[in-house]
């Protein structure tokens, strides 16, 4: 022991040592973490430079197409995609998306408050599927007529529009009564085919054919076809414009075959959607913009449309400003009584808002 305090520090002067390291370093380190919360920010301020979190998605239609900054739309576009369902949707001469359903589209998606419409394609069979599987898109507007199906709910009707029939300029058909003995062509769809078997009698044959009808029809080896108004009048402008040697060679004969609709479908339990949708429309057909949209998209060429004279009665020549409601008033004192004259002649006359100047009215009693 002795020896230990001669050579070496005692065990005491060791343990004070010791004791001196430590409280140096414990002030030191103390030191620095009083630096650091003198140089850390207020917690207020953090409050005040960090942006707000997201607001948290109530889940309604509205503000998820909100939120998307734009109305997505299904539609059939055209085989092969994108080429074009005029008058549904097309590109017009300056390469922008045109076309009826694609205006009102537009129209539905200003009523939300969102500044574009963003066009989705899928084939027209498989429309309700597609709506129904994905939540990423929001309605279809695209020649649709509505029916039962699960999953789906349908808006008010945005134009109301019938089966026309369609033959050769030279054909001597009028009307669906002189169908007997012929062949006749329809678009594949079940529920026209049940329609036009109701319509027509003794036909000797009735092809779903879908592509290549307006030549069949020119080439006389088909008599007549039978087909949505507002297609019709747009193919075979389309056609006239592809193929200017067949100009002239086809007619609509008879319009208005049948009372069909154009409906948008939504998701079943949309009801926000659904509700400004319809809104949308109310006030698109209330101004005079819907029947200009109508001339443009749907008005026959003077060498598609021939409506048979007036065979006897009471008739009026539709001049320049006229409108059905002011014929009504004009004739009856009763502007309600344009119903009962668009009845008259809606088998000659494609739509109430597609009277021309120079048409011959069938005025009833």
């Amino acid at each position: 022991m002795a020896g230990e305090e001669e050579g070496g520090l005692s065990t005491g002067a060791k343990m004070l040592i010791v004791a001196v390291g430590i409280g140096f370093v414990l002030m030191v380190v103390g030191g620095v973490v009083a630096a650091g919360l003198m140089l850390r920010p207020a917690a207020t301020s953090v409050a005040e430079t960090t942006p707000p979190p997201p607001p948290t998605p109530s889940g309604s239609s509205l503000d998820r197409i909100r939120q998307h900054g734009e109305l997505r739309v299904l539609m059939d576009t055209g085989t092969p995609p994108w080429s074009g369902t005029p008058p549904t949707i097309f590109n017009n001469d300056a390469g922008e998306p045109d076309g009826l359903d694609y205006r009102l589209s537009m129209e539905i998606a200003k009523a939300i408050g969102v500044p574009k419409v963003k066009v989705v394609h899928a084939l027209y069979t498989e429309l309700a599927d597609r709506l129904r599987a994905n939540t990423e898109v929001d309605m279809v507007a695209a020649g649709f007529v509505p029916y039962s199906e699960e999953g789906l709910a349908w808006s008010e009707p945005y134009l109301e529009f019938g089966l026309c029939l369609i033959v050769s300029s030279d054909s001597k058909i009028k009307t669906t009564q002189d169908l007997w003995g012929k062949r006749v062509g329809i678009y594949p769809d079940d529920a026209a085919e049940k329609e036009v078997m109701k319509l027509a009698k003794g036909y000797t044959s009735l092809e779903k054919i879908e592509q290549g009808y307006f030549e069949l029809l020119i080439n006389k080896k088909l008599d007549a076809y039978v087909y949505d108004y507002p297609f019709a009048v747009a193919e075979i402008n389309t056609h006239y414009s592809r193929f200017p040697q067949h100009k002239g060679k086809l007619k609509i004969a008879q319009y208005n075959l049948t009372d069909s609709t154009y409906n948008v479908a939504v998701r079943d339990g949309e009801k926000d959607l659904l509700s400004i949708i319809n809104q949308a429309i109310a006030a698109w057909r209330s101004t005079p913009a819907y029947e200009a949209d109508l001339r443009r998209y749907l008005s026959p060429t003077e060498d598609s449309s021939s409506p048979e004279p007036v065979a006897s009665g009471r008739t009026h020549k539709v001049a320049s400003g006229e409108t059905l409601s002011s014929i009504a008033i004009a004739e009856y004192k009763n502007s309600d009584k344009w119903k009962a004259i668009w009845d008259a002649n809606k088998s000659r006359l494609p739509n109430p808002n597609l009277v021309e100047v120079g048409d011959v009215l069938v005025l009833p009693e």
